[in-house]
């Protein structure tokens, strides 16, 4: 017993030493740049965080997120108008019979009218489809970690940028095509009921620093959509890398928050700053 005691005790020893954070740090000299993953919708509960997440919030005098996050707020109105039809178009005009019945189903479903959304662009409705479903279950883009550590950075009196403005965010929404928008919608549609499920798996990988299961649950999910994964993804990753670059040459330690899929797979930063010579370790 006393054997297959200390071997428990070594087990969990063993276990504890590798724990780690959806956190990397790249040091030159004496600067650190720390990468954090986020995830966008998180529940309140996710709170506090690591340690290690912590202690790199606390030695960073600049926190660089993808964009104003507490600006996202005021930009409501523009996504709204760049989400809407003009000109008298409606969804039904736009849309596949069998798509617009699949969706004023889902709408009905959540006790909602299609009469309502009859001037939302697909991609907009796509995105309004997914946020109530996340609502749902307690998910909230106010709980998200890149709007905990924005809002917090505000508090605590440091520095904040963004990598994008708020308008080229938009406008990765807005260039879609029609038919893109469409194809948008109808792969929402379909993914919609094992979205909770995902975000659930996600969250549990995010907090054990499971990159693998991040990027599996993630990056593969694009296998069949890879304009969209290079619009929104590998484009917007090779146009961060200089300005994260930059960073090492700033008067202070820095902590970069992007979405998680952007640290992950042969293309995310992670892999960009190794391929470049950086020395990076997870936390």
């Amino acid at each position: 017993m006393a054997a297959n005691l200390a071997g428990l005790v070594v087990d969990v020893a063993a276990e504890e030493e590798t724990e780690r954070s959806f956190l990397w740090r790249a040091v030159v000299e004496d600067r650190s740049v720390y990468l954090l993953g986020s995830i966008h919708f998180m529940k309140s509960d996710a709170y506090p965080l690591s340690p290690a997440i912590e202690g790199a919030y606390e030695t960073s005098g600049l926190l660089v997120f993808e964009t104003d996050i507490e600006g996202l707020a005021g930009a409501a109105t523009s996504l709204m108008t760049a989400g809407s039809f003009d000109g008298g178009t409606t969804l039904e005009d736009v849309l596949s019979e069998e798509l617009y019945a699949d969706v004023s189903g889902r709408l009905k479903a959540l006790g909602m009218s299609i009469d309502l959304f009859n001037t939302t662009r697909p991609w907009m409705l796509a995105l309004t489809l997914t946020s109530m479903e996340l609502m749902t279950e307690g998910y909230l883009g106010t709980e998200g970690i890149d709007a905990h550590f924005s809002s917090r950075a505000r508090r605590d009196g440091k520095v904040r940028q963004g990598l994008e403005s708020i308008e080229y965010q938009v406008s990765l929404f807005a260039d879609l095509s029609m038919e893109e928008g469409e194809d948008f919608l109808r792969y929402t549609l379909e993914d919609l009921d094992s979205v909770i499920p995902l975000v659930d798996d996600l969250v549990q990988a995010w907090k054990r620093g499971d990159s693998g299961r991040i990027e599996e649950l993630l990056v593969e999910g694009f296998d069949e959509h890879e304009a969209i994964f290079g619009r929104f993804v590998i484009e917007r990753n090779h146009r961060w890398m200089e300005a994260i670059e930059q960073l090492f040459l700033g008067d202070t330690d820095a902590m970069v928050v992007v979405g998680a899929l952007h640290l992950v797979g042969e293309l995310g930063l992670i892999e960009l700053l190794r391929a470049k010579g950086y020395e990076i370790e997870q936390l």
